[in-house]
């Protein structure tokens, strides 16, 4: 997957976003005044932001599950130990020690994605 500067990412969809705002926000009785064939081009402009914002929403989230799914079964296995480890210990301060370390290793992961 190619991949896309995520400010650059974020700066388009914002546009869009801003865009569909816009539109929407033409009030009814100018879209009643426009010629029938400048309603069609203002519904087929709001329903194609609307899918690009989607395809572009759609493309963040899958890169997203891509990082997760290839550190998902060290993620995984980590807050498995973890779970484990604090389960066999006795005191308090130990738990919240190893809970203080154990989390640094799950939260590493997790920033991955």
């Amino acid at each position: 997957m190619a991949r896309v500067a995520k400010k650059t990412h974020q700066d388009t969809l914002d546009s869009l976003r801003r865009t569909r705002r816009t539109l929407y926000a033409i009030p009814e009785s100018e879209l009643s005044a426009m010629g029938l064939d400048d309603q069609v081009k203002y519904g087929n402009s709001l329903s194609q932001i609307t899918l690009d914002i989607l395809k572009l929403e759609t493309l963040k989230l899958k890169k997203v599950n891509d990082a997760f799914k290839a550190e998902e079964q060290n993620l995984r296995t980590a807050t498995q130990q973890l779970e484990t480890d604090l389960s066999e210990l006795k005191f308090v301060t130990d738990m919240v020690r190893l809970a203080s370390e154990g989390i640094g290793l799950v939260t590493k992961i997790v920033n991955l994605v």
